[in-house]
């Protein structure tokens, strides 16, 4: 059955107020509908936009089927989950031939399938779509919005359900060694149950542990698939960094001259942050000194004032790059502190040639530190 999107009348702006408050930091599945197939996919980048008129937006990967499907239907419909119903996010978050098995689904206004028990349903016809980097963002009209009583399905920091930080923080830490210790080797299909059974944990939290995973590259999202271990060379990695030493040897030459003293302040702040979690050749607080140092070089590149440039070294994934060579083990060299010291230095005494010579000389050790890592463990990650 195709959809329908025929004009209804607008949504009253409190009344859609009221539904999507339902989305706290929610965790939804989009479903549509194209030639008789339905699609759906659990999502938690979804939001409101606008309340006159009343609008969603919907951002979904678009190597996932769900996305291309939202494009041929025009439209899609955000069904807000309620506490209950991890199963069901498991559910639609994981490949399959049919994710609507065992659901129970009804029509809505605009003809496309709703899940029966969710707690809100916000129907929306597409007006727009932007392309953002490997995903796509949806804008629609929201043409109609129901909610029902109870408590949302709660997502935060890649998990959904109750809040239990410590809990799920070990969990991600014993899946994250299961990875670098290669116990799953490269391009290994990981499938949820068979990781939560290797941890001896239920699958809400073995999710909770992937979606981590994936966010730090160590994983990877297959569409047929599903999470599959990313592989990682010398070869991946030289590129990455030698990728970074280009954008920040150009940041260097335009940003000297012109440099502020406010941003070299700032350039220093953010290494002594990143300085204090890296002592004695071991590390404080892996990833709170990854975190630090995506942040150092962001700044950094940032100096250039050139949103291109900003967003090319976005998309470089050297956060991922960093785990796999730097987190396999706590014991690392403090040059990696020193030689960044020395750009620090060197933009503090405007001098172009010694800046160039560190940033050269730090992407020389971070890829001598990869093969160190790679030489104990058999070439490969």
């Amino acid at each position: 059955m195709e959809p329908t999107t025929t004009a209804s009348p607008s949504v009253d702006p409190g009344h859609f107020r009221h539904v999507v408050s339902h989305l706290a930091s929610g965790v939804t599945v989009v479903t549509t509908e194209v030639d008789g197939k339905r699609h759906g996919m659990t999502a938690s980048s979804v939001t409101s936009l606008s309340l006159e008129p009343p609008m969603m937006l919907a951002c979904i990967n678009r190597s996932v089927p769900t996305a291309a499907a939202v494009e041929a239907a025009g439209c899609y419909v955000v069904n807000v989950l309620g506490e209950s119903q991890g199963d069901l996010a498991n559910q639609f978050a994981a490949p399959s031939a049919d994710k609507f098995r065992g659901v129970d689904v009804r029509t809505g206004r605009t003809g496309l399938p709703l899940l029966g028990d969710a707690l809100a349903h916000i129907e929306c016809e597409v007006v727009e779509t932007v392309v953002g980097g490997t995903h796509s963002i949806f804008v629609g009209r929201v043409v109609s919005a129901t909610a029902a009583d109870g408590q949302p399905l709660t997502y935060f920091r890649g998990g959904f359900g109750r809040f239990e930080f410590a809990r799920d923080d070990e969990i991600y830490g014993r899946a994250r060694d299961l990875v670098l210790s290669r116990v799953f080797p490269a391009d290994h299909a990981l499938a949820l149950e068979d990781l939560a059974r290797q941890l001896e944990v239920d699958p809400t939290a073995a999710f909770y542990a992937l979606t981590r995973l994936s966010s730090d590259g160590l994983v990877r999202r297959d569409p047929e698939r599903g999470y599959v271990i990313a592989p990682f060379d010398v070869r991946t990695s030289d590129e990455t960094f030698d990728a970074r030493l280009a954008i920040e040897l150009g940041v260097i030459r335009i940003a000297m001259p012109r440099v502020t003293e406010e941003e070299v302040r700032e350039l220093r702040r953010r290494f002594d942050e990143m300085a204090r979690l890296l002592v004695g050749n071991r590390f404080v607080d892996f990833h709170g000194y990854l975190d630090a140092n995506y942040s150092f070089h962001e700044h950094l590149v940032s100096l250039a004032h050139n949103p291109l440039l900003t967003s090319t070294f976005g998309r470089l994934s050297i956060k991922s790059v960093m785990t796999r060579s730097f987190g396999s083990t706590p014991v690392t060299s403090q040059k990696f502190v020193e030689v960044q010291g020395r750009l620090v230095e060197a933009f503090e005494r405007r001098d172009q040639e010694a800046a160039e010579r560190a940033a050269s000389d730090y992407c020389a050790a971070a890829k001598e530190r990869v093969r160190e890592i790679l030489a104990l463990t058999g070439g490969r990650l």
